[in-house]
């Protein structure tokens, strides 16, 4: 059995967070580049490493490589660097490999591949045709280093099939991420365009219904669909139709931008003109993510402005309904099923506690009853201590 079989039998995954925007934020502003995510794989690559292995050490179950920002048109334009592409795709990928290797945990590594010609614009990703060999390169380059491909932030029913049908080629497993349309009270665009979108349900940034993405990719089967780099409240949507696909496995990782509005480009305004949500802690994004598992979403994670510390918050949170986690099947079974001394024996043992005193296996079989039935409670909940 891969480590990749292993990790998607049962439970949920927990994916980091931003990449990208986690690497600017590195970066003394006078330092910084056009395309640091990029740049900084030249430079300092390094710090691509550090930025993994806190995403591992905050519980991240799965590392995205950082090959958001480096295509190859982009990286030429941008940094004059384009005979080195290859060079900067494969130190991303070793980054990943070395952060895992450090930590000495089950980690999944997934490679990423994003919208080749601009994030969030449908007007600009081109025709399939130009994409497929261009995603096909990035899948060469990436396969084996890799325990899956995500395809993120697509705005576009095709843009999502040409990456997907790439990244079917290698043999690996596929996730494929869509961009949304946002709308509601948290959306400072006020968006004709969304609102009308939105009140037919979850759109793509192109227009089309969740219902017409699957439609173009459900022939390539892939394992996991999920929507990204939207407001995380946009994701409790979308998981309604995300559960009618049929997949393994489906979810989602939301932002902490305030908009996106509609023609943004990097050198447009830059990544400042998103804004940043004031109100979006670690703890209501927990909150929120807690919601999307209620809802049998089986992936969580963040993207931009959402970083190891919000991780970390939904490790707490999640802890036993985490893939692997033997905790959380011997705690629900107190919680569900008749609360023993048996069931209590084991649910501490396997986690390195002590059950010698009767009278705390009391006071825990007690707590333990007393805990909501919605879903299985984390170590958090029990006051207990080693």
């Amino acid at each position: 059995m891969s480590l990749y079989e292993k990790m998607t039998v049962e439970g949920v995954l927990l994916l980091d967070g931003e990449v990208g925007g986690g690497l600017r934020k590195m970066v003394p502003e006078q330092e910084s580049t056009k395309l640091v995510p990029a740049s900084i794989l030249l430079e300092d690559p390094e710090k691509v490493f550090s930025l993994h292995l806190s995403y591992i050490k905050a519980g991240a179950q799965v590392i995205t490589t950082n090959t958001y920002a480096t295509v190859e048109t982009r990286v030429e334009q941008l940094l004059g660097a384009g005979s080195r592409w290859a060079e900067m795709m494969t130190t991303a990928c070793r980054m990943a490999v070395k952060a895992r290797e450090a930590s000495g945990k089950d980690v999944l590594i997934a490679g990423s591949l994003p919208p080749l010609n601009g994030s969030y614009r449908p007007d600009k990703v081109g025709a399939v045709e130009d994409l497929l060999p261009v995603y096909r390169r990035h899948v060469a380059i990436m396969a084996e280093h890799v325990d899956l491909f995500i395809c993120e932030t697509m705005s576009t029913a095709l843009e999502a099939w040409a990456a997907a049908s790439a990244a079917a080629e290698s043999g690996k497993p596929v996730w494929v991420a869509w961009n949304l349309l946002d709308d509601g009270p948290r959306c400072s665009c006020n968006s004709v365009t969304c609102s009308k979108a939105t009140a037919a349900g979850p759109r793509l940034r192109s227009g089309e219904s969740l219902e017409e993405a699957w439609e173009l990719i459900a022939e390539l089967k892939p394992d996991a669909v999920l929507v990204n780099c939207v407001m995380p409240e946009t994701i409790m949507a979308a998981i309604p139709y995300l559960a009618q696909m049929g997949t393994k496995i489906f979810g989602g990782y939301g932002n902490g931008f305030t908009c996106i509005p509609e023609g943004w480009t990097v050198q447009n305004g830059g990544i400042a003109a998103l804004g940043k949500r004031r109100d979006l802690t670690p703890k209501l994004y927990a909150d929120m993510a807690l919601e999307w598992v209620d809802a049998g979403a089986r992936v969580v994670g963040g993207c931009c402005e959402v970083g190891p510390d919000y991780i970390a918050e939904m490790q707490s949170r999640l802890a036993p309904e985490l893939s692997g986690s033997q905790v959380g099947k011997a705690c629900f079974e107190l919680n569900e099923a008749s609360v023993s001394s048996q069931a209590s024996t084991e649910c501490l043992t396997l986690n390195g506690y002590s059950t010698s005193s009767s009278a705390w296996s009391n006071n825990f079989l007690s707590q333990m009853s007393n805990l909501p039935k919605r879903r299985p409670p984390s170590l958090e909940d029990i006051a207990f201590h080693k």
